[in-house]
């Protein structure tokens, strides 16, 4: 009687999926079924066979659907200020959206953190799925985190970290996708000491715009770099990441006849700045410059002599990554909570073996 019942069950159920395929067009048909009592034993597990396949086809759908690889998730790019390098990153972030079929919105917030702040709550009122944030300053990166909890709108941060952690991971974030600006400082730091050698000498440091959490950690990792070393700094001033104002900056130290061995830089722009003025004074075979970033202009600055020494990341995979890592927790997949891209040294024996983005 059992076996009676369960075939009756897999030949109604064959029916079911007749329904679906071929629409079942004869409740007749459906009807006599039962009495269709003359089908083979081994035929049972045929369709058993084909309720499984249904089931497990229902499986993979649902499955689909939840892991969502095709959603038009709209996501809010909120960018500290115009450099070369966002543009290069913002070619990274486009990739990315192509490929991951999802929607970009851009902010640009001029440096200005109350200005970032408002894009962002603005964003939040508007409906995203997500900020991607990089920050002007970790003070305001950690309200925007802050208000987004409270709007339930997640917070992925990528190249300027936020909070005091080295890393950058931070517990109101998905994620962290960037570098480690203190080991990217320090970077810097041995290449100094490998251009001057047990000898050392004055160096000459210029920073990034003050208070963003690069100027702050690259100092941090280039003094701790630089510590037990003969190599120290007599003079710091910002450029605010511009050639224009490191070019002024060091001419006025030459104007002045200060004494120095070394101009270190936080990017490559104020280095090719730095390394112009020196040379056009006649002073770049006695003062190294070294930069930070592998731009265009810095590599060729490289291999030019006018920069003695770099670092190289790409922005563009930074920003690629960015976007990557958003989809993955939208889609419920497990990210870590840092993605660190390294800074490496770029000398004149390696320059040719990096391609500048931005």
């Amino acid at each position: 009687m059992r076996r009676t019942v369960k075939r009756a069950v897999a030949v109604g159920m064959a029916c079911v999926m007749a329904a679906g395929l071929a629409g079942c067009t004869s409740s007749a048909n459906a009807t006599k079924a039962p009495e269709t009592t003359a089908a083979p034993a081994e035929q049972a597990p045929k369709t058993e066979e084909a309720k499984t396949e249904a089931e497990s086809a229902g499986e993979d759908t649902k499955a689909a659907e939840t892991t969502g690889e095709k959603k038009d998730y709209k996501i809010a790019v909120l960018l500290p200020g115009p450099t070369g390098y966002f543009v290069a990153t913002k070619e990274g972030v486009d990739a990315a959206a192509a490929e991951y079929g999802v929607t970009i919105e851009y902010a640009d917030a001029q440096w200005d953190a109350s200005k970032q702040l408002s894009q962002a709550e603005d964003f939040m009122v508007k409906g995203v799925d997500l900020i991607a944030l990089c920050c002007v300053d970790s003070g305001s990166g950690e309200k925007i985190v802050k208000s987004a909890q409270e709007s339930n709108i997640p917070v992925l941060a990528f190249t300027n970290a936020i909070g005091s952690e080295e890393t950058g991971e931070y517990a109101g974030l998905v994620s962290y996708v960037g570098q480690n600006e203190v080991n990217t400082g320090a970077v810097t730091g041995e290449i100094a000491k490998n251009l001057l050698g047990e000898a050392g000498g004055k160096a000459i440091l210029i920073e990034g715009v003050p208070g963003t959490t690069p100027q702050i950690n690259r100092k941090k990792g280039l003094e701790q770099a630089l510590k037990g070393s003969n190599i120290e700094i007599i003079y710091n001033q910002t450029s605010n990441w511009e050639k224009e104002q490191a070019l002024k900056i060091v001419e006025d130290l030459i104007q002045k006849k200060m004494e120095f061995n070394v101009v270190i830089c936080q990017d490559d722009n104020s280095a090719t700045g730095a390394g112009q003025a020196l040379k056009e004074a006649g002073m770049k075979e006695e003062v190294k410059v070294i930069g930070l970033g592998g731009s265009k202009d810095g590599l060729q600055a490289v291999k030019d002599g006018v920069i003695d020494g770099s670092t190289y990341m790409s922005a563009g995979e930074e920003g690629h990554l960015a976007i990557e890592t958003s989809v993955k927790y939208l889609n419920g997949e497990k990210v870590e909570p840092v993605t660190e891209i390294r800074q490496v040294e770029v000398n004149k024996d390696n320059v040719d073996t990096f391609k500048g983005e931005w």
